[in-house]
C-alpha cells in the first residue's frame, strides 16, 4: 500500500483511510461531513480528487497494490 501513498501529495490534515481489496483501491477521506461535488481525474497516477466547490473531501487511488 505504500506504493498508492507515493502517488499522491497528501495534505497535512487528519483522514480515515479505507480500502476495498474487491476493488483495489484505497480511498483517503478528509472530510465526514461535506460531499463530493465534482471530481478532477489524473489518470496517469490512477487518482481521483473529490472536492465540494473547493475544498478536498477525498482521494481515491485506484490499482492502490501496484507498483
Amino acid at each position: 500500500m505504500l506504493c498508492a501513498v507515493n502517488r499522491v501529495a497528501i495534505p497535512n490534515m487528519p483522514f480515515r483511510a479505507d480500502y476495498n481489496a474487491e476493488t483495489d483501491t484505497l480511498y483517503l477521506r478528509f472530510h465526514d461531513d461535506l460531499k463530493a461535488t465534482r471530481s478532477k481525474s489524473d489518470t496517469a497516477k490512477g487518482v481521483i480528487y473529490d472536492y465540494h466547490e473547493k475544498i478536498l473531501v477525498g482521494i481515491e487511488i485506484l490499482e492502490a497494490s501496484s507498483d
